[in-house]
């Protein structure tokens, strides 16, 4: 008996010890240079470090695991338990929020943060844990989309005749509107395509354009911003509730910090990377007729919004930005 006793001590001793372990894989398209991989990889340390080795994370970049349609089934059936993107998950998963991603809706970047890290984005992340298991545990800077070509962009009638890779039908819409020839395509697939001019163009955030080299295949940054975009960093429901009270506390505050580093890059450091770029292709930096852009898209954003979003969506964010 008294051998039993101890053995199922040992037993109890072995399955608190396990308990404490923590080991997760966060997913991602974006490219190893990306500031949120970066960022990422200084979340990563840091959790192994504030937890002695206890919390371990196994990250994998570029679309390794497949799409980002892929990655969040995974991260819905809890096959991989983090993944950050843009809003991937309101064109994919919540499309009835898809004009919190919408062509000049948002004044500023301020504005945008507020919306996306205030109480519109706890109503996505409550649906999104609702419907899929699925919750937004952070949000981060990740800057302005602009257009990358073979030509310079000052204009709408710039876009006519253009092929431009998109990533949303509303997108589509807006550059069809500018005479462009909107197509969608994976990000893992778009330096190929630009390179053997499949796309003659295609936009993103700085920090995006640079992180996957998309810069060695265009010959222009068109400064259009036509979208204030965000990094959505997303989590497991499963994976969230398993944690101790001391494993979450540390996993909320040191990803607290790495996004906090991640806000204060995309301010310092799209700049440089600019710089970088101008230097290391001879990029040429266009700077758009934003204005004229601008009075283009919101009249196609307001139809595409009254038959497609959340009723009411659009005033909460200017409501938000007043």
């Amino acid at each position: 008996m008294r051998h039993a006793i101890i053995l199922a001590g040992s037993l109890l001793a072995l399955g608190v010890a396990e308990a404490k372990e923590l080991k997760f894989t966060f997913a991602t398209t974006n490219g190893l240079q990306d500031l949120s991989s970066r960022a990422v990889l200084r979340w990563k340390e840091a959790l192994a470090n504030r937890s002695n080795g206890e919390i371990t994370m196994e990250f994998v970049s570029g679309g390794a695991l497949g799409g980002d349609q892929e990655l969040l089934q995974q991260l819905a059936t809890n096959e991989i338990q983090m993944h950050v993107a843009g809003p991937v998950v309101v064109h994919r998963l919540l499309k009835d929020y898809q004009c919190l991603e919408a062509e000049y809706v948002y004044k500023d970047d301020a504005h945008g943060m507020t919306a996306w890290s205030g109480a519109l984005g706890k109503e996505v992340s409550d649906k999104l844990k609702q419907r899929y298991n699925i919750e937004i545990v952070a949000v981060g800077a990740r800057g302005a989309r602009h257009v990358t070509s073979n030509k310079p962009i000052r204009e709408p009638a710039d876009m006519k005749g253009v092929k431009i890779r998109v990533t949303n039908p509303l997108r589509s819409q807006v550059f069809s509107a500018y005479g462009g020839l909107p197509g969608p395509l994976a990000i893992s697939e778009l330096y190929g395509a630009l390179r053997q001019g499949v796309f003659d163009a295609q936009e993103n955030p700085i920090p995006t354009i640079y992180g996957d080299r998309l810069y060695e295949v265009q010959k222009y940054i068109n400064l259009t911003g036509h979208v204030w975009s965000y990094n959505v960093i997303t989590a497991n429901s499963k994976f969230l509730a398993g944690m101790s009270a001391q494993q979450r506390a540390i996993f909320d505050e040191s990803l607290r910090d790495a996004v906090a580093w991640l806000n204060q890059a995309v301010v310092n450091e799209t700049g440089e990377l600019v710089a970088k770029m101008k230097q290391e292709q001879k990029v040429e930096v266009v700077q758009s007729n934003v204005a004229a852009f601008r009075d283009i898209a919101l009249p196609i954003v307001e139809k595409f919004a009254e038959k497609n979003c959340r009723a009411g969506l659009l005033d909460d964010i200017r409501r938000i930005g007043s």
